[in-house]
């Protein structure tokens, strides 16, 4: 059930809903016997039930609302300008079109959704942190409560990219009443508390390779692309580093990754399967039918130019006719069965974080940033820039490859917003609309929440 309520009213139906979490997930993590009706004071006794519990986070993660298909990442990419709505809901056409209010359906659903996901991870932290040494181990224990600390802080990180300003609540929610009081943070402040969060699961995760559940490896990634957005350059480039040059990790080919799933690109991939399938292979265009969101016109043709997007160029097909024009399909999430995987963290944009921050720090490495958007050029057979690219012109470039590495992602929109380019770029140049307004309906009943600038 998705909620349209209030904040705490969310977190007070959403007290880890083991039946419906555990259900879908544990198919693709690990055979556990869902538990169909536990109280919130019991629902996380042990290891199992500590286990099930944070596999229903995960499976909150990836539901169609956050990662899982139409919802967070269909405000990115619609709000980005290279997607087109061609559904029959009218609120998704806000984003392509700026339009967004606080009582936009999607904005609503999100904002619920996510902060479920939020929820969930705090009843994980605090219950299984209380569990006693003969009910969990050490090792599951630090394992369980880290990866907790990870999707509460790339929930959060979504949130303040997305809203700015959002209350940060760091404990379970069992009554509406429940943390009244408290006020929204800035996004400053709201990035600052991810990196916090991310310190924690560092500290507890362990040093291992898991492409579909967290460890420090992806820990280090999140916190690249955070500091990215914090501009703290030197930061950024350590931690791409850390996992460019891990091993665990290369840069595969297209093909590769069009056609196989956990490959060596996969930092931190979601994995879906034929029962618990990705809401993303059906709310896209298909070559059997027009669906509700659609590569557009420009990034198409875009990504045209072999020169410049090499094999990137089959990402997205055309698929018009006499009857149908510009009718263009994506084939990343092209898995007939639903199988088709979502990337959270990938190697390629570990490449683009360091070479931007290389660019962008105190002391310039346009050397560094230069081989490093080769490095993604070269994987893609496109051709390589020069030495003679002054660093103006590297930034420029940087722009223009994530563009080209990222058409089906989520990332154009944030990116343009952190640059201060979405007005140049988009004609978005009402910068109050680079956030989103707050959802209306818990604006409505609660009095701690402010809407955001330029929104009535």
């Amino acid at each position: 059930m998705k909620l349209s309520t209030s904040i705490r009213k969310i977190f007070a139906l959403a007290l880890i809903g083991v039946s419906a979490l555990a259900q879908s997930c544990t198919d693709y993590f690990l055979a556990i016997e869902p538990i169909e009706s536990v109280s919130d004071n019991v629902v996380i006794v042990d290891e199992a039930t500590a286990e099930t519990a944070i596999l229903g986070v995960y499976n909150q993660l990836q539901d169609r609302l956050y990662y899982g298909g139409d919802g967070f990442a269909a405000t990115a990419y619609l709000s980005g300008g290279d997607h087109i709505w061609v559904g029959t809901l009218n609120y998704y056409n806000a984003f392509p079109s700026h339009t967004y209010r606080p009582d936009n359906t999607l904005l609503d659903n999100v904002w619920s959704q996510i902060f479920t996901v939020i929820n969930g991870a705090n009843n994980v932290i605090e219950k299984v942190e209380s569990l006693s040494g003969e009910s969990i181990s050490e090792e599951k224990r630090n394992l369980f409560v880290g990866e907790a600390y990870f999707i509460r802080a790339l929930a959060y990180f979504d949130l303040g990219r997305a809203w700015g300003n959002v209350p940060v609540v760091l404990e379970p929610t069992r009554a509406p009443n429940d943390f009244s009081g408290i006020k929204q943070s800035n996004q400053k402040d709201v990035f600052q508390q991810v990196l916090q969060d991310l310190d924690k699961a560092e500290s507890l995760l362990p040093e291992t390779l898991d492409r579909n559940r967290v460890t420090k490896k992806t820990v280090y990634a999140l916190k690249a692309r955070v500091h990215l957005y914090n501009e703290d350059w030197e930061e950024a480039v350590t931690y791409s580093t850390h996992i460019i040059q891990d091993s665990s990790y290369e840069l595969v080919t297209w093909p590769t990754i069009l056609s196989n799933l956990n490959t060596r690109e996969s930092i931190f991939e979601l994995a879906f399967s034929a029962v618990d399938q990705s809401s993303h292979f059906g709310s896209w265009s298909s070559i059997d039918y027009r669906n509700q969101f659609a590569p557009g016109l420009e990034i198409y043709a875009y990504l045209q130019d072999a020169t410049e997007a090499g094999d990137r160029t089959r990402l997205i097909e055309d698929n018009s006719s006499a009857a149908i024009r510009n009718y263009f399909v994506q084939k990343l999430y092209w898995r007939a069965t639903g199988e088709n995987p979502t990337y959270v963290l990938r190697l390629g944009e570990q490449y683009l974080i360091r070479a931007e921050a290389s660019l962008k720090k105190l002391n310039p490495d346009a050397e560094q940033a230069l081989a490093d958007i080769n490095a993604v050029r070269a994987r893609a057979n496109a051709s390589l820039y020069h030495e003679f690219l002054s660093n103006e012109e590297l930034v420029e470039a940087i722009e223009k490859e994530r563009r080209l590495e990222f058409p089906l992602e989520p990332h154009r929109w944030f990116d343009l917003v952190r640059t201060k380019r979405a007005g140049e770029v988009l004609g978005v140049t009402n910068n109050n609309l680079w956030l989103f307004p707050i959802p209306f309906n818990d604006l409505e009943v609660d009095d701690d929440l402010v809407q955001n600038p330029g929104y009535n």
